[in-house]
């Protein structure tokens, strides 16, 4: 399913390249603040349909929200455009993501067609003023994304830059056959008052929601955001070549997630055939579900929901210093004392869940069934390597692992594991560099350390 997606969207960029355009429509940018988007808007209703729009080297001011759309055309984008920073209307006037009630500054919508950067373009500016504004809250209402796919098929995204975005970088959602490449994402603060604190949270690399056979190589983010976040009612994702090139933090607490299921009590979250390789991050990737039980509203509440993780791959991943390098979370939503949930919670993100009351554990009935780990290497900052707390209600199904090798702090091997609820797959050949020599495959392991 991977090789033919990324077949199928190999052979959509070629044709397009290719192909001749009905029309070619050109937008200078204004200049003196004024808003672009008309104007931006008039070349996609003129040229959207098998043409070529074309923004040159210039920055581009948007002060409105966008819905821009292509079938079997182009958009050229050599410039950048620049949401205004007034957090007000934004905050009104954005238009509405309902999971996790958030919201997006701009959609691409349509089919067969292709958004080109040229290394040169995408969005840029005017994220500081957000960072300031939530000043490392996270989650706060009305703070935009600053793009999503949304309503597509058969689209490339490509040598796209998206620098200090307001909130969530990109989102690909209700969408098929999507290829991400060349994405450049950096989000840094340049606020003293931070002093030291987290205050670009939730600047999220990429995002992916109810979409079903995207590609997403190449994506690059220095900074302390998430590399890429898989979520609710998704099918066959493909993510490789994916590295982290350093920037201004040193403390990087999470890259990429399959996260947020069953945070919503009346959905079924669904998600399968996941396929991550060759990803070098700092610091651990999570795989989380929530509670079974609706304690506050989400974006930073919620729980309740059921569902399924099924399917996924994770092979040649190297993880640097990472407080927990292998995390699951079924419980996400209460406080469990362990070292990681005690730095977490100790961050600025200040999330109203932290509060909640450990007598909600192992409620969660999300599965977690047939998530494979090949080739994993790397440090661990503190003294644990692994931590899969999975509910004892419904307990990961069919989990293996070949060639694990990860090092605590002080290079001591042979401690650091906890395990709750865990079913070994027959595949599981348990070559773990740092556990003990020989163990026993039980239907559920239960411990806190190995030593």
């Amino acid at each position: 399913m991977q090789v033919r997606s990324v077949i199928l969207l190999a052979a959509l960029s070629a044709t397009a390249q290719n192909a001749p355009h009905k029309n070619t429509c050109t937008v200078h940018a204004a200049g003196n603040s004024t808003d672009d988007a008309p104007a931006i808007l008039a070349a996609f209703a003129k040229c959207g349909e098998g043409g070529n729009i074309v923004l040159p080297s210039a920055n581009y001011t948007i002060s409105r929200p966008m819905t821009t759309h292509l079938e079997g055309g182009q958009f050229n984008l050599h410039g950048y455009l620049s949401f205004t920073p007034d957090i007000d209307y934004w905050i009104t006037n954005s238009y509405r993501f309902p999971f996790q009630n958030q919201s997006i500054a701009w959609h691409i919508t349509g089919r067969d067609f292709i958004v080109d950067g040229h290394s040169t373009g995408g969005v840029f500016r005017n994220g500081q003023v957000w960072y300031s504004w939530a000043r490392g809250a996270g989650n706060l209402y009305g703070r935009p994304m600053s793009v999503s796919i949304m309503n597509a098929t058969r689209v490339v995204i490509k040598n796209f830059r998206i620098i200090q975005p307001q909130f969530w970088s990109s989102l690909v959602w209700n969408s098929t056959d999507i290829l991400l490449t060349d994405f450049y994402v950096n989000a840094t603060n340049l606020d003293p008052a931070a002093n030291g604190q987290n205050w670009v949270q939730n600047t999220d690399g990429s995002n992916t929601y109810e979409s079903a056979r995207n590609h997403v190589p190449k994506l690059g983010l220095p900074g302390r955001q998430r590399l890429h976040r898989v979520q609710a009612r998704f099918h066959a994702d493909y993510c490789k070549e994916r590295e982290l090139h350093g920037g201004e933090w040193d403390d990087l607490w999470e890259y990429w997630a399959v996260s947020e299921f069953g945070q919503w009590g009346v959905e079924f979250d669904i998600l399968q055939d996941i396929h991550i390789e060759d990803i070098v991050v700092k610091n651990h990737p999570t795989f989380k579900s929530w509670l079974g039980v609706n304690v506050g509203i989400p974006p930073n509440g919620g729980g309740g929901g059921g569902g399924y993780c099924k399917n996924v791959t994770i092979k040649n991943l190297h993880i640097i210093d990472a407080t927990v390098p292998l995390l699951l979370t079924s419980e996400y939503g209460f406080p469990v004392p362990t070292t990681y949930y005690a730095y977490l919670y100790a961050t600025p993100c200040r999330l109203t869940y932290s509060q909640l009351n450990a007598t909600y554990a192992n409620t969660s009935t999300f599965v977690w069934d047939s998530v494979h780990f090949y080739n994993v290497t790397g440090t661990s900052a503190t003294g644990q390597v692994i931590d899969f707390e999975c509910s004892t209600t419904t307990p990961c199904e069919g989990w293996t692992f070949s060639d694990i090798d990860l090092t605590p702090v002080g290079g001591v091997k042979k401690t650091g594991i906890q395990m709750q609820g865990l079913k070994f797959g027959s595949r599981s050949v348990g070559i773990f560099h740092f556990w003990i020599s020989s163990y026993s495959v039980a239907d559920t392991v239960a411990y806190s350390q190995v030593t």
